[in-house]
């Protein structure tokens, strides 16, 4: 009774949760853009009158953009063509592999004194378009009006696809001796489910991934006041556990009650942070403006006790079981469907999740377990590799509090990598404002110019700092 399209368009609800105009013109819409509190906010125009336009990261992004690589209208093979020939002109061997008339993955190796490599990974593939009415440019055109550049996957992700193609492209430029391998890893699915992406990428090609010896991908946060200060850098380790439940009916009303009832109790009791929460609670807390809340924070390990006090979401979704649920559709083979997502914490199992959430409420109806995504165990704040970004961070950006980032509602590629045990992170290098990352998925996704020029030379350093000698 499920099909990929179905998946597709509940997926894109599920994961709702990154730059010949006049001057004065210019100045006055950034203004109009960034300053919610135009008193409290400070705006750094040393850009102003730089022509980034022909920035090769910018040309690269337009480029790129400009290829529709969604599951429902194009395809992940030009995608892939056009980060193969970047890495082939700068003498790089490529490794590319189409699976069907859609999808694909390449690989490729800049060989260090250790043969076991940091792998730079990301997607080729980009949530579809739902409503190209409420686009200011078509989705697909990489359309720049200064200072944005427009399209989707501006943010998810291939502006961080281009943050690593460059970094790739300049250690090969520069010739200089490597102490650890690089490899550039694009996969597609990513958006559906990832079983023609990663997840086929780890089975088929185990003999790549035995090379690998962490991974840097998405899932990363920057948290901006203004242009100026950032609260808080986050670089991702861990995230909740997720388990797709379909429940299937030939009756709507029927269906439609059990999404109410799901609905009125979303989440479970609130219990005390694992290890892995509390320390990122503990290094986050110090970042927050609300005093009651940084105060909460000083002691995670009794946040549970607290549930009458102030409280985000956010933070009680850190804390307890909960379930996602959707609004119940046809189903293309007939009868109606609901999904309903477990978002488990990481010591929980689905049987005790299950027990807690929605233990007999089923009775009567026939449902599918996806349990695709696996466990996800955290990577480790101790390794090496995670050390050398937070130091890289406290030398390029003293004043930016940088730490572990543990994300609740949304799911990465790294949880494939953690349950072989593979450390795994998130790091993202744009410095935007919030306004901008909500766009993420939605109607004119963009990313600013000076913020993606920035961007790519902060990846490419620390990845710099990552493997050379």
């Amino acid at each position: 009774m499920l099909d990929r399209a179905l998946i597709q368009k509940n997926k894109l609800r599920a994961r709702l949760l990154l730059y010949g105009t006049p001057v004065v013109l210019l100045i006055t819409m950034l203004a109009i853009v960034y300053w919610g509190n135009a008193w409290m906010q400070r705006l750094d125009m040393s850009w102003v009158g730089k022509d980034l336009t022909d920035e090769r990261s910018v040309v690269l992004l337009q480029e790129y953009l400009r290829i529709d690589t969604t599951h429902a209208t194009g395809s992940e093979i030009p995608g892939a063509e056009f980060l193969a020939r970047q890495l082939e002109a700068a003498g790089i061997e490529v490794h590319m592999e189409r699976l069907g008339r859609r999808n694909a993955n390449l690989w490729a190796f800049l060989e260090g004194d250790d043969p076991q490599a940091i792998t730079l990974l990301n997607h080729i593939d980009v949530e579809p378009i739902k409503d190209p009415a409420k686009w200011k440019h078509p989705p697909f055109e990489g359309t720049i009006e200064l200072p944005f550049i427009y399209g989707r996957g501006t943010f998810d992700m291939k502006s961080l696809a281009i943050a690593q193609l460059e970094s790739m492209l300049r250690l090969k430029e520069k010739g200089m001796p490597l102490r650890r391998s690089l490899m550039f890893l694009a996969t597609g699915d990513e958006e559906v489910d990832s079983s023609l992406g990663i997840r086929w990428w780890l089975d088929h090609h185990s003999d790549v991934a035995a090379r690998i010896s962490a991974v840097l991908t998405e899932g990363g946060a920057v948290e901006a006041v203004s242009l100026e200060e950032v609260k808080f850098w986050g670089t991702e380790f861990g995230q909740k556990r997720f388990v797709d439940l379909w429940v299937c009916d030939s009756n709507f009303d029927k269906l439609k009650a059990l999404e109410t009832e799901l609905r009125a109790q979303p989440g479970g009791v609130l219990r005390p942070p694992t290890p892995e929460v509390a320390e990122y609670l503990r290094l986050y807390g110090p970042s927050r403006d609300n005093t009651l809340f940084r105060a909460q924070l000083r002691s995670p390990e009794t946040l549970h006790l607290k549930v009458d006090e102030f409280m985000s979401p956010r933070i009680m979704s850190l804390l307890r079981n909960e379930l996602a649920v959707f609004p119940v559709e046809s189903s293309p083979e007939g009868g109606y469907v609901l999904r309903v997502i477990f978002h488990l914490l990481p010591d929980t199992t689905l049987e005790e999740g299950w027990q807690e959430l929605i233990p007999d409420r089923l009775a009567g109806f026939t449902y599918v377990v996806d349990e695709q995504h696996g466990a996800t165990p955290s990577s480790p704040l101790d390794h090496e590799v995670f050390r050398e970004i937070d130091a890289f961070m406290g030398q390029r950006f003293p004043d930016a509090p940088h730490g572990p980032l543990f994300i609740p509602w949304s799911a990465t590629d790294s949880r494939f990598f953690r349950v072989r045990g593979i450390p795994a992170y998130g790091f993202s290098p744009f410095w935007f404002l919030s306004g901008d990352a909500a766009k993420m998925k939605g109607a004119n996704e963009r990313m600013p110019l000076p913020q993606l020029v920035q961007g790519v030379e902060v990846y490419s350093e620390l990845v710099e700092s990552l493997v050379s000698r």
